[in-house]
């Protein structure tokens, strides 16, 4: 099969494989463990945090936590063709998750505090979004991150799109300080030459 950006930010773009034939993830999952056998894993996961700290102790914290796809040459290849108007898994394995104890200003859209899974989308005319899920229908749903081209709804962040100047190996995710304000900061999607950002502004 075809790799794609359904895992490109894993497997396609940005998820490091390609967008899957619309399946339910569930019965995926079925088949891979009819034999009663798990799937163990223990693959490394990264990790991208801010900690606000005060008087008596942690006034805010936000964490995204995600596996780390490779990016391959082939990937650029109709990489319009793949990306516009498709929703994309950011990641690798496991759901790439965000976990907010505090309140969020991530572009133009307010983020409750509490936990999310992410992927992308790209719309018809090439505008990108970070997609914020709530976890727990998927998971009633059995539903694991390499379906999330089939999700539907969601909490859609505008990203900017821009070519970055390196070419990441592997997808980077990472919170980037304000020059200006240190209490603020930019969020970073990079995979390959494509550098996906929105800025943060917590409430704490």
């Amino acid at each position: 099969m075809k790799t794609s950006l359904a895992f490109l930010f894993c497997g396609v773009l940005l998820g490091a494989a390609a967008i899957r034939p619309a399946a339910p993830a569930s019965a995926a999952a079925i088949v891979q463990t009819s034999d009663g056998k798990p799937s163990i894993q223990d693959e490394p996961r990264a990790m991208a945090r801010v900690v606000y700290f005060g008087n008596s102790g942690i006034a805010g914290e936000y964490t995204i936590e995600y596996g780390k796809p490779t990016w391959k040459a082939e990937y650029d290849k109709g990489f319009d063709k793949l990306s516009r108007g498709n929703r994309l898994r950011l990641g690798r394995d496991y759901w790439t998750t965000l976990d907010t104890w505090n309140a969020l200003t991530v572009g133009d859209k307010d983020v409750k505090a509490g936990a999310y899974f992410l992927g992308l989308e790209c719309s018809d005319k090439g505008q990108w979004s970070l997609v914020l899920l709530d976890p727990e229908p998927l998971r009633k749903q059995r539903f694991d991150a390499f379906g999330t081209p089939q999700t539907k709804g969601g909490l859609l962040v505008p990203l900017q799109h821009a070519e970055a100047k390196e070419s990441a190996d592997t997808l980077t995710i990472r919170f980037l300080a304000d020059e200006k304000d240190a209490r603020l900061q930019t969020l970073e999607i990079h995979f390959g030459k494509h550098r996906l950002t929105a800025a943060v502004k917590p409430k704490v």
